[in-house]
């Protein structure tokens, strides 16, 4: 994997001191574009995605294996996307589908 692709695992978050306290899950249903900034490990086979929305939001997304991982794991980081979030039966938020607007 190229180091422009690279997941963090969460010792090596905490280690290098990454800061994350600027993003928030996302809430809201719909499209929206912004930059795949950062991705680390998650929980229970998950990876969590970092995305800077255009209109300058810092969210973080929870990918899942079942997903596979909607071709996060091996993208490069700054690549530009369109996001399409839904919500579960669970009344839950999640990113449904994405596609790629411009790759570094």
């Amino acid at each position: 994997m190229n180091d422009n692709a690279k997941v963090f695992s969460l010792i090596e978050m905490r280690e290098m001191m990454i800061d994350t306290s600027d993003y928030q899950m996302m809430d809201e249903v719909g499209e929206f574009t912004g930059t795949l900034e950062m991705k680390a490990q998650g929980h229970k086979k998950s990876i969590r995605i970092f995305l800077t929305l255009d209109d300058g939001r810092k969210i973080i997304t929870p990918i899942f294996w079942w997903q596979a991982y909607l071709g996060f794991y091996y993208m490069p980081i700054g690549t530009k996307l369109r996001l399409f979030y839904s919500e579960s039966n669970q009344n839950k938020v999640y990113l449904e589908k994405i596609e790629i607007i411009e790759n570094v």
